[in-house]
């Protein structure tokens, strides 16, 4: 009985530890939340537009958006040892509202570069510098489609993601 009566000892914690153990956890959790604070304002804490430093001064890059356009084929007029051309491409602008539009007048767009690239010579395509000016063209051309019925400036920009002849 005297081992029991060894075991029953009433122990109270002093409310000057509580208050320590308090201010610890308060502590320790400001420190968590000014490390991620920290780590938000230095990865740039969510979807801004991308900033590229000049000097001292920052420049605003725009966001990019992308439209992708299907699978064209097209005969060459000229006879020649090529016989077709085969483009997928990808047209891209800062606006998205421009892409909107674009889809908007996909026939009158699809028709006008059928027609741009049905007119082209197969030789011509065949090195960098024809294949960077039908970009320039396919450019002007939706561009002009996009102002003439939407009102709006049009894509800045056509990239080739596909580019076969045969």
């Amino acid at each position: 009985m005297a081992e029991k009566e060894d075991l029953d000892l009433d122990v109270k914690p002093a409310s000057g530890n509580k208050k320590k153990i308090i201010i610890i956890a308060l502590v320790g959790l400001l420190l968590v939340a000014a490390g991620i604070g920290g780590t938000l304002m230095l990865l740039g804490g969510g979807e801004k537009d991308e900033s590229v430093a000049e000097g001292n001064e920052k420049v605003q890059v725009p966001k990019a958006h992308y439209l992708g356009l299907e699978n064209m084929v097209v005969n060459f007029a000229q006879k020649g040892p090529v016989k077709h051309l085969q483009v997928e491409m990808q047209l891209m602008a800062h606006n998205p509202e421009v892409l909107t539009a674009v889809e908007e007048h996909m026939p009158v767009v699809r028709n006008d570069i059928l027609v741009l690239l049905s007119s082209q010579n197969h030789e011509q395509l065949s090195s960098r510098e024809g294949k960077e000016l039908l970009r320039g063209e396919l450019l002007a051309a939706v561009q002009r489609i996009v102002k003439e019925n939407a009102g709006l400036d049009g894509p800045q920009a056509v990239y080739f993601t596909n580019f076969v002849m045969q």
